[in-house]
């Protein structure tokens, strides 16, 4: 089985060669490396062909419409059975990732195979996020939730027909993962970290965006459901219930370090 890892970088010479050593150091060999750069005007490229060193790897650098485009550009070229998606800054848990998640997409032959994620914040702090089999039913994406795409390993002939949209700007990957559930596609919660995600709260950044396209999403996708998702919008923007949901939430699937 040949997995492809796909890198969307632009402007990362600080993080490119950290994320490129993590896919260097996999026991699994059978992959292609795709590493797709925003034409980035630092020197991303040059640490990259730097860090890959030989390694097998395809690295292209050009315009692109952002995040969703490249990522679309990268499973376009993609060979590979199963596709991952491991950002710039963002590093594999450990060096038997691949190899662990391939036993299991051979033993379930679930579509869309998905573990666990570190979030490390800027302060050093870290914190596992686990996707258990909960985070796979519908229900789930109308409490505001979903699976952290590079949480994922997800079979090629799942994009085939539909790519991520590109006039969504932070929440196309929720969107994407939202008609797959929809389909009655095959999900499976692996029970093991994936990768380690550098937090550095851009989303929240953009809350008015991720809202909007947030609330979109569930209206095309799950309109009956509507109200349970402005349910708990409701409570994530009142300080006291907010503050409850959140313990809530913390309780259920977050876990302090590793």
């Amino acid at each position: 089985m040949k997995i492809s890892v796909i890198t969307v970088c632009f402007q990362a010479e600080k993080t490119i060669a950290e994320t490129i050593e993590s896919v260097k150091r996999q026991t699994y060999h059978d992959l292609e490396y795709l590493i797709i750069d925003g034409c980035s005007k630092d020197a991303t490229v040059e640490q990259a062909k730097k860090a890959l060193d030989g390694f097998g790897a395809c690295l292209i650098s050009e315009p692109d419409g952002g995040i969703y485009d490249a990522m679309n550009k990268g499973v376009g070229m993609a060979t590979g059975d199963y596709i991952h998606f491991l950002n710039a800054g963002d590093t594999y848990f450990s060096e038997d990732v691949i190899e662990r998640a391939v036993c299991e997409i051979e033993r379930t032959g679930a579509d869309i195979v998905y573990g666990d994620i570190e979030y490390r914040y800027p302060d050093g702090k870290k914190e596992r996020r686990k996707y258990d089999s909960r985070c796979a039913r519908q229900i789930y994406y109308l409490t505001g939730d979903c699976i952290n795409h590079q949480a994922m390993f997800a079979r090629k002939t799942l994009f085939e027909k539909e790519l991520f949209d590109t006039e969504l700007k932070i929440c196309a990957d929720r969107d994407w993962m939202m008609k797959k559930s929809r389909k009655g596609v095959s999900f499976h919660a692996m029970g093991f970290p994936v990768c380690a995600y550098s937090y550095d709260g851009a989303s929240l950044q953009q809350k008015d965006v991720y809202n909007r396209e947030a609330s979109l999403c569930i209206r095309r996708h799950y309109p009956w459901g509507y109200p349970v998702f402005a349910a708990f919008e409701f409570m994530r923007n009142h300080k006291v219930l907010a503050g409850m949901l959140h313990a809530v939430y913390k309780r259920l699937f977050i876990r302090d370090g590793k």
